[in-house]
């Protein structure tokens, strides 16, 4: 007899327990279905393991673009024509430092308006190349109507 009472007792703290959890003692009645005006999506709820559902809405935006231009075109109109670098004049310029790691060397460069051209062995320059480059010059070679000569830049060191 004790047995059977405290069966019972815990089958009523268990059947209050789940209606507590669901905020109501009485049964809920089934919404009737009304017509939606937005799309929903049912999606389910977050933590996984609860059967419970959620509702997203999907938004929906519209862009009015009468009288304004269109976003997505370019703004600089024309086809792109790639231009090509101009080459530095050894004549006038001037080396200004020496980057280097192991066996390779970069020559940096100023011309006489101020532009900084890195150089390496091989690049082309106004009427030449680039011979070699070390930790103290640049060896270029030119050719000026048919006349070759080697122009040497060196790094002028401030004391």
């Amino acid at each position: 007899m004790r047995t059977q009472s405290v069966f019972c007792l815990a089958l009523l703290l268990l059947v209050g327990s789940v209606r507590a959890e669901s905020g109501s003692t009485q049964t809920k009645r089934p919404r009737e279905p009304q017509p939606r005006r937005e799309t929903e999506v049912i999606a389910p709820a977050r933590g996984g393991a609860s059967l419970s559902a959620q509702r997203v809405r999907e938004k929906k935006y519209f862009y009015s673009s009468f009288g304004t231009r269109d976003p997505f075109r370019a703004l600089v109109g024309g086809e792109f024509e790639p231009r090509l670098q101009e080459l530095v004049d050894l004549h006038t310029a001037e080396l200004v430092g020496v980057l280097w790691e192991d066996e390779e060397h970069l020559a940096i460069v100023e011309d006489a308006q101020g532009f900084g051209y890195n150089l390496r062995p091989g690049d082309r320059v106004r009427n030449g190349s680039v011979v070699s480059v070390t930790e103290e010059q640049l060896v270029a070679r030119l050719s000026v109507f048919g006349h070759t000569s080697r122009v040497t830049l060196r790094l002028q060191r401030e004391e």
